[in-house]
């Protein structure tokens, strides 16, 4: 019979290694540990402070971007991809994180409960569920809405008992028959809005109408009525497919309200780029990359240069653009060009961006293709599933 013996070190004696550290051995004066090649560890402003450094046209900022705060917004992909869920990207869902004032969903297609556990971890989840105040769905396909039941009931169950209202869900006129028929084996506690009633024409004709409509107008204006309620409570002047704000500088000055506009599926649309005029973030569906244009046209989705080209170009232009959407023949990373992407980002499942991090956005592109660079495959895939 053999023993073995294992000697266990004094933890007092006990280093850990780290990149670059060196021992020496010689000369004998020099002898021990030599940590002065060791990096430091940069934080958050000194990575911002050493891009701008590096590339000075990012430090010219939008004035809606002055004196901005970590704490204002982020925007949170909770899914990138199209059609149905794959291995790498779930389908449409955006979360608008407006963090103490709560928060709003773009979209919520399958899977987005769960998204938000991965994000955030399951307390973390119930907290953004119960912050949520409206929730804005572009249109009828599946991908954009499958997963708003699960996020709806959790919602109840989570403010069962507690004073509270239902939550506002603005989607098209065709949905609503779908959740009346779903309440009738589970509450939703929702009340729902066409979002025909938020263009900007129907705002003008609610905020200009002194008197209270009778009949049918009566219950959508009251939905209207409490919609501007609860944006107000969120700091938000609109909702109108772009929500804004407005801040105030700290020496009284008007600074403009950031606005962010949310394509949901679409070719390229004029009244999309009217939209998009000054916004500080356009996030675009990219279903196809540009050599699919034929395919787009057919799929009624745009390529990647046709995204990016309602952004614009100028002063009038979109800040910032993130594209999404993408068929799930990129289970990885899309096929794009760096040619025309100088203020563009892909975005990724769970991935995260502060406002205050908007203009170091298109900086991140390069360091992705490099990230990837083996792995840019693309697989046989039927986006019409």
């Amino acid at each position: 019979m053999t023993s073995n013996v294992v000697a266990v070190p004094n933890p007092s004696q006990c280093v850990a290694a780290e990149i670059i550290l060196k021992f020496r051995l010689r000369p004998h004066s020099e002898l021990g540990l030599d940590k002065s090649e060791i990096p430091g560890l940069l934080g958050h402003a000194e990575v911002i402070d050493e891009l701008i450094l590096e590339n000075p046209e990012i430090s010219k900022l939008p004035s809606c971007l002055e004196n901005i705060s970590r704490d204002d917004m982020e925007i949170v992909f909770l899914g990138t991809g199209s059609s149905q869920p794959s291995k790498y990207r779930n389908v449409s869902s955006i979360l608008i994180n407006l963090f103490s004032k709560g928060s709003l969903l773009l979209d919520c297609g399958e899977g987005t409960l769960g998204q938000l556990r991965r994000r955030f971890g399951v307390i973390g989840a119930n907290d953004a569920v119960r912050g949520l105040k409206c929730i804005w769905i572009s249109h009828k396909h599946a991908d954009h809405h499958l997963g708003l039941p699960s996020i709806l009931s959790l919602r109840c169950r989570l403010l069962k008992g507690t004073n509270h209202d239902r939550i506002i869900v603005i989607a098209p006129a065709e949905l609503k028959k779908y959740f009346d028929k779903y309440q009738l084996f589970e509450d939703l506690d929702m009340q729902f809005l066409d979002y025909g009633h938020t263009t900007e024409a129907k705002w003008k004709g609610f905020e200009s109408n002194c008197e209270k409509p009778a009949g049918k107008a009566t219950a959508v204006f009251k939905t209207q009525q409490k919609l501007k309620q609860v944006l107000a409570e969120a700091d938000l002047e609109a909702l109108i497919s772009v929500p804004a704000a407005e801040r105030l500088h700290t020496e009284g000055k008007i600074i403009p309200g950031w606005k962010l506009v949310y394509s949901g599926d679409t070719i390229p649309c004029q009244n999309l780029k009217d939209a998009s005029k000054r916004a500080t973030i356009l996030i675009h569906e990219a279903t196809f990359e540009d050599s699919m244009k034929e395919e787009a046209i057919k799929k009624n989705h745009s390529i990647t240069r046709e995204a990016i080209e309602v952004g614009g170009d100028g002063p009038d232009g979109a800040y910032r653009i993130i594209l999404t959407h993408f068929s799930q023949r990129y289970p990885i990373i899309p096929v794009f060009s760096e040619a025309h992407m100088n203020k563009t980002c892909i975005a990724f499942d769970l991935m995260s961006v502060n406002i205050a991090d908007f203009p170091v956005l298109p900086k991140v592109l390069p360091h992705l293709k490099v990230l990837f660079k083996n792995e840019t495959m693309v697989e046989e895939f039927d986006d019409d599933i």
